[in-house]
Order: C-alpha cells, then sequence, then structure tokens
C-alpha cells in the first residue's frame, strides 16, 4: 500500500459521564469507514457501552470505568465499578493499558475526542510520543475532535528538561495537526473562548457542523421504530431526562400535568431510565401511582428513531439528543442540566428552531405548565428537518489525513 494511505486510526473518548461522546465518536468512525472501509479503527475508552463500536466491527480496548459527580460542587471523581481500588490506582492502569495499546497498534493517526489530554492527563505520556517523533520516520498524526461548547480548558504546557538541563516546556496546542469542531462557528468560536484566541491554533481548527449517528435517510419509518421498541403504534411522549438529582421530581411533575390535563389517557408515555440513574430514584419512579399508564424503557441505542417517530418529545439539551431533535424535526421541551459549566444551557440558547421550546428545570417545577403541553401537542408535527451529514464530514477528515500524511510521510510503509 502506498506511503500515503492510512492504515490505522487509534482513537480515544474519556467518557466518564454519561453515553453521548460513545455516540458522537462512533459517528465520526462510521462516517469515515464508509470512504475507507480498508482502515483498522481501535477505540479506547471508558465507556459502558462498548457493544455499539463491535456492532460495527470497531474493536475497543475497555478502560476502567471512571464516574464524575455532577451534582456535588467539586465534580469529584472515582472508580465507577473496582470500589477497592484508589483513583490513583485506577489512573495507573488506564495509563499502562494506553500506552501498551499504542505500542502494540502502531497507529498513523491517533485521534482524541474532547479531553486534549485525556481524563485526569492520562495521555500526555503519548502527547510526548508525538512531541519525540515529530518531523521523523515514526511520527503520526495527532487530531483533536470536540463538540465544541465545552468546559474552559486552558491548554497545558507540559515541563521537561532538555539536553542542556534548562527546564523547557511544552505547548500541548502545537502539537496537535488538526482541531476538528463538530458545531458552526456562530455557535461557538472555541479558540475566542476556550484557547486563548491563539492565532497559530486557529490555523489548525476546522468547523465540521454538527453531527448525528444517523443520517436523515437512514431512520426508521413509524411501524419498524415503535415494533422494534416493542411499544403500540399509538400517539408518543418520549421523555428522557438523564440522570442527576432533579429527574425523580421533574419526572413526577410531568406525569402529573399529564394526568390532571388528561393527556396520559391519549397518549402513549415513553420514559427512559438512563443506566446511571441512582437506583433508588428509578425504583420510586417506576413504582409510583402516577407511573401506572407509563411504559419505560431502559438505555437504548438509535434512540434517534423513536424521537422522529413521537409526537412530543421532552428531553435535556444535551450535543446528541438537541441534533437528533434538529435532523428529525420532532416537536419537543428541552430542559438543560445546570451542571457542567453551564455547557447544556448555552447550547439551548443556541438553538433557533421552530419545533424546539426551552424551559429550565425551576419552570417545570413551579409552574403549571400543563397548557403548554397541550398547545404543543394541538400543533400538526414539523416534518422537516436538518440533514447533518456525518459521511461528509467522514470524507473531510480522511482527505485531510492523507493529504497531511502525503507531505510529512516518506518512511514507514516504504
Amino acid at each position: 500500500m502506498a506511503a500515503t494511505k492510512i492504515k490505522r486510526i487509534l482513537v480515544y473518548s474519556h467518557n466518564s459521564i454519561g453515553l453521548g461522546h460513545a455516540f458522537r465518536t462512533l459517528a465520526v468512525i462510521t462516517g469515515m469507514k464508509k470512504w475507507r472501509p480498508d482502515i483498522d479503527f481501535l477505540v479506547i475508552s471508558g465507556t459502558s457501552i462498548p457493544q455499539i463500536f463491535f456492532r460495527q466491527g470497531i474493536e475497543v480496548i475497555k478502560l476502567p470505568s471512571v464516574k464524575l459527580d455532577i451534582d456535588s460542587k467539586d465534580s469529584t471523581m472515582q472508580s465507577r465499578y473496582l470500589a477497592g481500588f484508589e483513583l490513583e490506582e485506577i489512573f495507573d492502569f488506564r495509563q499502562t493499558m494506553i500506552m501498551a495499546s499504542f505500542d502494540f497498534f502502531q497507529p498513523d493517526v491517533l485521534i482524541i475526542e474532547h479531553n486534549m489530554t485525556g481524563q485526569m492527563s492520562e495521555l500526555i505520556p503519548l502527547l510526548m510520543k508525538k512531541w519525540m517523533r515529530r518531523g521523523g520516520p515514526m511520527d503520526f498524526t495527532l487530531v483533536h475532535i470536540c463538540r465544541g461548547i465545552m468546559r474552559w480548558v486552558p491548554l497545558l504546557r507540559i515541563p521537561y528538561q532538555n539536553p542542556r538541563h534548562r527546564s523547557e516546556s511544552i505547548n500541548i496546542g502545537a502539537l496537535y495537526d488538526f482541531m476538528y469542531v463538530l458545531e458552526d462557528r456562530q455557535v461557538i468560536d472555541i479558540n475566542k473562548q476556550f484557547l486563548g484566541n491563539d492565532p497559530d491554533l486557529e490555523k489548525k481548527i476546522t468547523y465540521l457542523g454538527k453531527i448525528t449517528n444517523k443520517v436523515r435517510d437512514e431512520l426508521s419509518v413509524r411501524c419498524d421504530a415503535l415494533g422494534r421498541f416493542g411499544l403500540q403504534d399509538r400517539k408518543t411522549i418520549l421523555i428522557s431526562l438523564g440522570r442527576n438529582h432533579q429527574v425523580l421530581d421533574l419526572s413526577l411533575k410531568l406525569l402529573k400535568l399529564f394526568q390532571d390535563t388528561g393527556i396520559i389517557g391519549l397518549y402513549q408515555v415513553v420514559m427512559i431510565v438512563d443506566p446511571y440513574l441512582d437506583e433508588g430514584a428509578a425504583q420510586t419512579l417506576r413504582c409510583h401511582p402516577l407511573s401506572n399508564q407509563v411504559r419505560f424503557l431502559n438505555f437504548v441505542p438509535d434512540l434517534v428513531d423513536l424521537v422522529y417517530n413521537s409526537e412530543l418529545v421532552i428531553s435535556r439539551a444535551g450535543y446528541n439528543t438537541v441534533n437528533e431533535l434538529l435532523l428529525t424535526g420532532a416537536k419537543a421541551i428541552i430542559i438543560p442540566e445546570s451542571h457542567g459549566g453551564g455547557e447544556q444551557e448555552q447550547r439551548a440558547r443556541s438553538v433557533n428552531a421552530p419545533n424546539i421550546f426551552v424551559l429550565t428545570e425551576d419552570e417545570i417545577l413551579g409552574d403549571n405548565s400543563g397548557g403548554l403541553f397541550l398547545e404543543l401537542l394541538k400543533n400538526p408535527v414539523n416534518p422537516a428537518g436538518y440533514n447533518f451529514d456525518k459521511y461528509a464530514i467522514g470524507k473531510t477528515i480522511i482527505d485531510d489525513l492523507e493529504n497531511w500524511r502525503a507531505h510529512h510521510s516518506r518512511f514507514r510503509y516504504e
């Protein structure tokens, strides 16, 4: 194979809070695989849903899971399952697995999703490999991909001792060859807002636009979608509120509104139970008298098909969810979670679509909003939607990577 052809891509996704990072990473990879099915992809992640990659023929190295307490003031992190180990031990082991995977796989490209230095900076040894190999025969392409809106994270400078025993430092941003933003620039300018408005970084940043794991032509028709979830072919209200401490109160308030307005008898109410929702809260919700006519579903992949075929969706304002609402044109009320440095609130403010309405948690809990729900349900469903194209995004990335390789790598496969 020609030296300019990519053979192996290693993808890191930290995925310590929810499930969105895994699906976003999957969308990017499958968007690329359409054009280059011969490329070997290896994903390194702490995701709790590695099966979504396996189903697409993508190999996964599963790191021990850690979780971030999004409801605590200091966002404490701890091991998700290995309770008998200190966090430092978990990350030492994760780092060992990451380095061993890199050394085994010898990737042409390393893609780092979301966190530039990895969870708890566990990727710094890999970034040092890039620094040592840059411009040489063992160089690899280093790529960052993010959703756009995120916490403010300054670029780190890694200290080291040079041969003359002077203290020096490396600018992490300078190591990256490409920085892709899966958002529109008018929504967020990551350089201005997060990266110090660095003119050198600006040259590396490309705004690829929003991405969804399915494109519009891949959405399931109503009978197939409802049948796959074991639901009746009835008008449906879909509720998916995630895992934070307000979920129980919000869910019960919504069900009370549905009961008081008679909505519960007219619609099939489907509630998604997040796998990370507190077990006590989930049990209370399932057993509550207001839930007698509610159909509960555990987490399932490709929820976008159910979004597409629902008369109303009530959800959070996460990146994937909002994009799926825009893709399908489904009527929706989004309720931003109040965490993550205002990420969901900022995204909700950026939404300008006639099918999406924004309410805060306090507005749901404090007001009698039954009239609003009735009015929304009376309005006809808007079939129009956006056509976000992961395959066009994948083609752009593949072309960039192989053009870079043509200019920078002449040794590996000759």
